[in-house]
């Protein structure tokens, strides 16, 4: 029984790696073919086209690997069924469970390994694809939102920046608490502290402020200050979209913060939860792809099953972006989200392998 498990999960491991490069090779030429037209409009040299190429990569590997699970286990039973594998295991006492478990032992150990090491590589190479892509179009701020605080690179012009963190800040009102502000120019550079202030428009109003002086070394004290900013509360509210290009053993303290600058939501607690669980998701992907391809005869059409097979892919797929669209207009908790989603298919994956072992 040991050598069988081992003989199934290196046919799975085959089955899974030849396919992830047949699927990603044709989806990287498509995006190739997206990103020339990017680099001719914008007289990018081809070198940076190259690299634009490789950055995208392990992010088209990770979004690929639901439908790389279904595509490769579909060949994986097909094979076993034209070799007269599966009907010889089922003789031999093996259940349809039995054989499912190291194909799905299989599945999990790789999509464990997409979390660990290529979750984190597409999230830093993201966002230096999208530095590099929008490079001749830099945004005159940038913000941060970490470990509690937000921080805010302004460029008010060629000669003068500030950096300005924030420790509490209210959105609706936009109310901002705890302010330090470094400001840098040709002429002086000055370092601001203040107890509160309000953002309106592209204006920062302080409060309470303290400037030290870095060019003279010296104090000086305020009861309100004005600051010219590049940026307004759509800016900051809109900054929350870099989720995705958060590492996986960052979402706990990611979500801390979001949720102190009040910018979370379900959307993204759906998404990081999908991440996190997508192992599990892709095991339980494969668990319905047997319970569908196993029943099927040795003379039968492999296009059918496979056809079958792929269809059931988009069917879940298009589940979960109907109830992201549902979580996200309603508001509904993104854990009762994720159980629908996960659940609806592994019901249906359970009713197919009990008809099979029925039959």
């Amino acid at each position: 029984m040991i050598k069988i498990n081992f003989y199934l999960i290196k046919l799975s491991t085959k089955y899974f790696f030849i396919n992830l490069l047949i699927i990603s090779a044709f989806i990287l030429f498509l995006n190739l073919i997206d990103l020339s037209r990017i680099v001719s409009l914008e007289n990018k040299k081809i070198s940076e086209f190259i690299i634009l190429s490789l950055f995208k990569l392990p992010s088209i590997l990770n979004e690929i690997l639901p439908f790389v699970t279904i595509i490769a286990v579909t060949f994986l039973l097909r094979n076993l069924i034209n070799n007269n594998e599966l009907i010889s295991l089922r003789n031999i006492g093996f259940s349809i469970f039995d054989i499912f478990l190291p194909i799905g032992f299989t599945v999990f150990i790789i999509g464990l390994f997409f979390l660990i090491f290529l979750n984190p590589l597409s999230s830093t190479l993201e966002i230096k694809y999208e530095s590099l892509l929008n490079k001749n179009e830099l945004s005159p701020y940038s913000i941060k939102i970490s470990n509690n605080e937000m921080w805010i690179k302004n460029n008010i012009d060629e000669k003068q920046s500030s950096f300005i963190n924030i420790k509490n800040i209210d959105l609706q009102k936009m109310k901002i608490e705890k302010i330090k502000i470094l400001q840098l120019s040709d002429k002086e550079n000055i370092f601001i502290q203040a107890d509160n202030g309000i953002l309106k428009n592209e204006s920062l109003y302080l409060n309470k402020v303290k400037i030290y002086n870095l060019s003279t070394q010296k104090y000086e004290i305020f009861n309100k200050y004005n600051i010219n900013l590049n940026f307004n509360k759509n800016n900051i509210l809109n900054s929350i979209t870099n989720y995705k290009f958060i590492p996986f053993y960052s979402y706990f303290n990611h979500t801390k913060t979001l949720k102190k600058f009040n910018l979370y939501s379900s959307e993204i607690g759906l998404f990081y939860i999908s991440e996190i669980l997508k192992p599990l998701f892709i095991t339980m992907l494969s668990f319905v792809v047997i319970g569908l391809s196993g029943k099927f005869k040795r003379n039968e059409n492999f296009f059918r099953v496979l056809f079958i097979s792929i269809l059931i892919g988009f069917i879940i797929f298009f589940l979960k972006e109907i109830i992201n669209k549902i979580t996200i207009s309603l508001e509904i908790n993104f854990i009762i989200s994720y159980v629908f989603i996960f659940i609806l298919p592994l019901s249906f994956g359970l009713y197919q392998l009990n008809r099979i072992e029925n039959d």
